[in-house]
């Protein structure tokens, strides 16, 4: 698959999926602990991508949103996402919560095609299957809640291979032996498509000015369905959507790079430095510059 390179922090694969950066480039993983608050109003941007993800609230609550779907997560509690979902995380009561985040991509377990077959596609192919709520009271769900956290715990230091592939074996095991009793989510395939090419060209252009109409061309749609699409998907519209990015990008950019304010204002798409400080106050309620030292 083809990698399309936005900046130094931000890779789109050729189908405008997330490039996942992995905790070792060459082992397809990625655990670790998360914060709410490091995203713009603490909502994350939406996105997709090909790899498995699990998400075990260790405190307060986080809302999340799969595919439109909205789910309520306590302290304890987790859910898994499926393959190629679109998927964010957020707090409406702009509430700051930690949370373990595991990213598991397929390729770790194609052993070979009649694996892959019979019961690897099975389960990434489900579309009525898009996430599993897990809660600690329902066993084989807290089988898989006590898989996440010893994978994190025994991460720590240094990834262990051989566990992450017992534990994922298990882990996919138990889903899709209860996929089938436990889902009866029934997914619009146009409008994923149509969503999908929308979001890869705003991921790809949000250094460049971005129009509604352009985005609702790329989706093949007006722009009163694309702003409906963005609305029931992503909770927000497209404008706010395009916002959002930058800003995620731009607080990126100002926890790991020494790039000044201004930099990394026009950097991420932003007309000038003004609108791009009076914006990322109004998300993140602290200036570029208090959230850099805030972050050091």
């Amino acid at each position: 698959m083809i990698s399309i390179k936005v900046n130094p922090h931000t890779v789109l694969n050729s189908d405008f999926s997330e490039n996942v950066v992995y905790n070792l480039p060459d082992f397809p993983a990625y655990i670790k602990l998360g914060q709410l608050s490091t995203y713009p109003n603490f909502r994350a941007t939406s996105h997709w991508h090909d790899d498995f993800e699990f998400i075990l609230l260790l405190d307060d609550e986080l809302s999340y949103d799969v595919n439109g779907q909205h789910i309520s997560l306590r302290a304890g509690e987790g859910i898994f996402i499926n393959s190629q979902c679109f998927h964010y995380g957020y707090s409406d009561r702009y509430a700051d919560c930690n949370f373990i985040c595991i990213l598991l991509s397929p390729r770790l377990l194609s052993v070979n095609e009649y694996f892959m077959r019979q019961f690897l596609d099975p389960l990434m192919q489900n579309t009525s299957f898009p996430y599993q709520k897990l809660i600690p009271a329902i066993s084989w769900q807290n089988a898989i809640l006590r898989d996440l956290l010893s994978l994190y715990e025994e991460s720590t230091d240094e990834l262990k291979p051989f566990l992450i592939l017992e534990k994922f074996s298990h882990i996919l095991g138990l889903l899709s032996e209860n996929m089938d009793s436990v889902s009866d989510i029934k997914s619009n395939t146009d409008d994923i498509q149509s969503l999908t090419l929308m979001i890869g060209f705003v991921q790809k252009n949000y250094q460049n000015k971005i129009l509604l109409r352009d985005i609702s061309a790329v989706g093949n749609c007006c722009k009163t369905k694309c702003t409906m699409l963005f609305q029931k998907y992503l909770g927000v519209p497209p404008v706010q959507y395009v916002t959002q990015y930058r800003l995620e990008k731009a607080s990126t950019l100002l926890r790991s790079t020494a790039l000044s304010v201004t930099e990394i204002a026009y950097t991420c798409g932003f007309s000038n430095t003004s609108y791009f400080c009076e914006l990322f106050h109004k998300y993140y309620h602290t200036t570029p510059k208090l959230y850099r030292n805030q972050i050091v």
